[in-house]
């Protein structure tokens, strides 16, 4: 591995083609997307793709998600029947480049490991300048899971990577904060209905009004979606605890961290204990969670009380991500 990462700037053109050039070494390399920064590699080699799990500790049976500029360029990766692709193609029409995963069955082409020994693969056409400016100088889909060690929170400034994968990667290709902050939903089109595998900021209403009926009931078995399984999002050496208002109220006068919302905290007044004002609405709570996440790490206090939002269906991908931060997978 690299003993110094290199530092490049999205907004020049010659950074652009040095992290292209980088990954058509099979080299390793941080790219923004609109969700998060992604650990990018050729995704058709098995070399460049045993990287990343390298790099990130990444656990072999988590599959990955291929990046491709349109749905031209997914169609060859998969092995799917005509009707399944047409909703493919429907879906990338209302939501590409977007933050859409779709997954269907994988054509040969891709390596086993990419898809963790499965027989499906799910792929998404990725928005922001930079990563397609990428991908159009590769010519080849790019593998890239979220750009930090395997269980951290997901990183949304170049910052973040920096933190957990310097020294380990070839490039950080900065392109500021990434704008919606959490992973891409993703949704499996294999069976009779498609199947919602994990929330993101695409809802299942919005998948509805393309597809028709989503079920949102994951399948037994493996996981054909990362980000399911195994543990993720946690930040280290925090015990970060989902609260209600009561808790918050009884924690207010201690020395533990406190998330919650302003009306809350203007309620209960001033306190010396690191406080995080976290935003009413869920876009704009998505786009800052990980990062929040990472500043709690660096805070001094190893207790968190979270305050939750509303358990309703425009805060799911949100809750999704606050119960797995929090140690607990959703079933």
């Amino acid at each position: 591995m690299p003993t110094k990462t290199e530092s490049l700037n999205s907004d020049r053109p010659k950074d652009i083609a040095r992290a292209a050039a980088l990954l058509k070494q099979g080299k390793l390399v941080a790219i923004p997307t609109e969700t998060v920064y992604g650990l990018a590699a050729n995704g058709l080699s098995v070399d460049a793709v045993e990287a990343v799990f390298t790099a990130k500790g990444r656990p072999a049976d988590n599959p990955l998600i291929l990046h491709v500029t349109s749905i031209d360029a997914a169609i060859p990766l998969w092995a799917a029947t005509t009707q399944q692709l047409a909703i493919a193609a429907a879906l990338a029409e209302a939501f590409w480049p977007g933050p859409l995963s779709i997954v269907l069955k994988a054509a040969s082409s891709v390596p086993n490991i990419v898809t963790a020994g499965l027989d499906s693969v799910a792929i998404r056409a990725p928005a922001g300048e930079a990563v397609q400016s990428v991908l159009q100088h590769c010519q080849f889909p790019l593998a890239a899971p979220s750009a930090n060690l395997s269980g951290r929170p997901s990183p949304t400034r170049a910052g973040h990577v920096e933190r957990t994968l310097g020294g380990r990667i070839a490039a950080i290709l900065d392109g500021g904060q990434t704008t919606i902050g959490i992973e891409s939903t993703v949704i499996d089109l294999r069976s009779e209905h498609p199947q919602l595998l994990r929330p993101g900021a695409i809802s299942i209403d919005d998948l509805r009004s393309i597809t028709g009926k989503v079920t949102a009931t994951r399948p037994p078995g493996k996981a054909a979606s990362p980000g399911l399984r195994h543990r993720h999002y946690q930040p280290v050496d925090i015990n970060l605890k989902l609260a209600n208002r009561e808790m918050i109220e009884t924690q207010w006068p201690s020395a533990a961290g406190i998330a919650c919302s302003q009306h809350l905290a203007l309620e209960l007044g001033e306190r010396r204990a690191p406080t995080w004002i976290m935003p009413d609405t869920p876009g704009p709570y998505a786009a800052v969670f990980y990062d929040r996440l990472y500043t709690m790490e660096h805070s001094g206090v190893t207790e968190v009380y979270l305050q939750r939002p509303p358990q309703t269906g425009e805060w799911r991908a949100v809750n999704d991500r606050l119960t797995r931060a929090a140690g607990a997978a959703p079933q």
